[in-house]
């Protein structure tokens, strides 16, 4: 996990000793009931349309072809 976070995410915030894993929450309706009591969203947000390529460094206009959609 801490190539994932870049972090150790089982190091204590406050003292730094090591935190034990106890279990993993799977079940959907639990996961909304907590995350709802935080005041957490609970609906996965919707996805965004793709951005489009960068632009080769030095050049101002768009490079791509026409028929790319661009959003």
């Amino acid at each position: 996990m801490q190539r994932s976070f870049g972090f150790d995410v089982l190091a204590c915030p406050r003292c730094g000793d090591r935190l034990e894993l106890i279990a993993l929450i799977e079940n959907p309706s639990v996961i909304r009931r907590i995350l709802s009591h935080l005041g957490l969203p609970t609906e996965v947000p919707a996805a965004r349309p793709a951005r489009p390529p960068p632009l080769p460094i030095g050049r101002a206009e768009t490079w791509y072809e026409d028929d790319v959609a661009v959003p």
